[in-house]
């Protein structure tokens, strides 16, 4: 997993899409752990326009090999509840340190996402 990790983790910002619901500005972060193995976060997103709170969110489980990222079967956690009704399927993009992009079905919707390499001295 040569993604040239400072400190385990990469953090992006780029775009999400859900749907055609589109978010600008997302942060992720990419990281390596014990328990889960490689876990992508996404913080404060919303998943429709019409959603009332922002949450975080994991997809762990991801593998990542020569700079394909995949997942298959997934279940999302956010606040240590599992949402299976969003079950992760066929993820399947690319990563490394300078960029990540990866598309999905995120239970029955369509989901995406682009980003770049946030500077750590932003």
């Amino acid at each position: 997993m040569a993604l040239g990790f400072n400190a385990g983790a990469q953090t992006y910002v780029g775009t999400m899409t859900v749907d055609g619901y589109r978010r600008e500005n997302v942060k992720v972060k990419l990281k390596k752990t014990e328990k889960e193995g490689l876990v992508l976060t996404m913080y404060r997103v919303k998943f429709a326009r019409l959603m009332p709170v922002k949450i975080d969110f994991d997809i762990p489980r991801m593998k990542l090999e020569n700079g394909h990222l995949t997942a298959d079967g997934v279940v999302p956690v956010s606040d240590g509840k599992r949402y299976e009704k969003y079950t992760i399927h066929n993820l399947d993009g690319t990563a490394d340190s300078k960029q990540i992009s990866f598309t999905c079905k995120m239970g029955d919707k369509s989901f995406s996402f682009t980003g770049q390499r946030k500077d750590a001295n932003r």
